[in-house]
């Protein structure tokens, strides 16, 4: 009755790739030709790019502030779309609210989004961001920070 059964081939979890929240500053450096540094495209290789919600925000805000025409506009809305997206959920606000009691006047509430949306996840997101102040999260929360 033909050979033995093989189940498919998968490829070990060691080799799978990893999740990379990215901030808003690490988005600007990987996708504006204007601004791009390539020190970054080795920190984002093989990984599986993640923006926060506040990120797409901020992106947008940007755009519009800038007077970006219509058709630029749609471009950048269809380039965040290609990512995941971490939404404003239950848990992201009560870690924002957590991070936000601590550090409120001290780092900004949009930065304090995006460590929420790192931190909320069952397993916490590493961060890519050039922002140093995410370090003094970093000391008092399990958020791993990622630099070059």
């Amino acid at each position: 009755m033909g050979g033995p059964l093989r189940s498919p081939r998968h490829r070990p979890v060691a080799e799978m790739a990893e999740p990379l929240l990215l901030d808003t500053n690490v988005y600007i450096f990987l996708t504006d030709s204007r601004k791009r540094r390539p020190e970054w495209g080795a920190v984002a290789e093989g990984r599986i790019l993640v923006l926060s919600f506040v990120t797409v925000g901020e992106v947008l805000h940007g755009a519009l502030s800038g007077g970006w025409s219509d058709r630029n506009l749609a471009a950048a809305e269809s380039q965040l779309r290609a990512y995941p997206v971490i939404p404003g959920t239950f848990g992201v606000a009560r870690k924002f609210a957590e991070l936000r009691r601590r550090f409120h006047k001290q780092i900004g509430d949009d930065d304090l989004w995006i460590a929420a949306c790192a931190l909320a996840q069952p397993e916490p997101l590493p961060l890519a961001t050039d922002d140093d102040h995410f370090d003094r999260i970093a000391a008092e929360f399990p958020l791993v920070v990622v630099r070059p």
